[in-house]
């Protein structure tokens, strides 16, 4: 852990208010067709908790009535694709190969972690009343990262630099420092041309400030310059009372 040199008179203070809200769907389920033909509803969600959201799939499957019962299957796009079936077929494939819905029977909904999945899949819920099927197919990008070199991490907030181990997922178009400031402490940044996108968005417990506990670091745009193999990370340093405001990072790969 490096140590944190700013001093107090750098920190903005402000007194915060905290809202929290539930992001939900009031129409989760209720989609058109009425309750003649089966459906089932996938919605996507970020995985988290003791799950990995690099390689588990978090989805939601939400039945209206006339679902008796429902499949799911998670294969790669690759593989899928290479079965050349229409979609009537490949619903069937669904149902004959896939793992069945426990709960779901009529207007319900079922929670499905799919994990470890590595490379670009499609994951595939068919809706089932007797003779009747219906397919819904998502995407999930399952990141594989491996071995891509070293990198000087260079840090305006610690006024200090020093080699980090890169890893680099061709899934996603993604690099990661794992260990950027300590064991554990780090983030990936997604590449778009020269803009870069850091996940998590915001790294908790990056540092600790003697008289106002724990830093967190928030990206506040980030880009990469393709040219010299740097990315530039515009970071906004916070702790429960204020913000420090912004201090830029950079990597560059070696």
């Amino acid at each position: 852990m490096k140590i944190m040199k700013k001093h107090i008179s750098n920190l903005m203070l402000f007194l915060l208010g905290t809202v929290l809200f539930t992001a939900c769907s009031a129409d989760e389920g209720q989609e058109p067709g009425g309750d003649s033909t089966p459906k089932a509803t996938v919605y996507t969600y970020t995985a988290s908790g003791n799950y990995n959201p690099d390689n588990d799939c978090y989805i939601r499957v939400s039945a209206n009535s006339a679902t008796a019962e429902a499949y799911y299957l998670a294969e790669l796009q690759s593989e899928k694709k290479a079965r050349n079936m229409s979609d009537a077929d490949y619903a069937n494939y669904v149902v004959s190969n896939g793992k069945k819905l426990d709960k779901i029977s009529g207007a319900s909904i079922q929670d499905v972690y799919i994990t470890d999945l590595h490379g670009e899949y499609a994951v595939s819920v068919v809706a089932v009343k007797g003779s009747t099927k219906t397919i819904q197919t998502i995407e999930f990008a399952g990141l594989d990262y491996k071995p891509f070199g070293k990198g000087t991490y260079s840090s305006e907030w610690f006024e200090d630099e020093w080699e980090v181990d890169v890893e680099y997922s061709e899934v996603g178009n993604r690099y990661r420092i794992a260990n950027c400031w300590g064991e554990g402490l780090g983030f990936s940044v997604a590449v778009k041309g020269s803009s870069a996108t850091v996940v998590p968005s915001k790294i908790e417990n990056v540092d600790n400030h003697a008289t106002y506990g724990p830093v967190a670091a928030t990206d506040n745009g980030s880009s990469y310059d393709a040219a010299t193999k740097t990315f530039t990370f515009a970071f906004k340093w916070t702790v429960a009372a204020g913000s420090f405001g912004v201090y830029n990072e950079y990597l560059t790969l070696q």
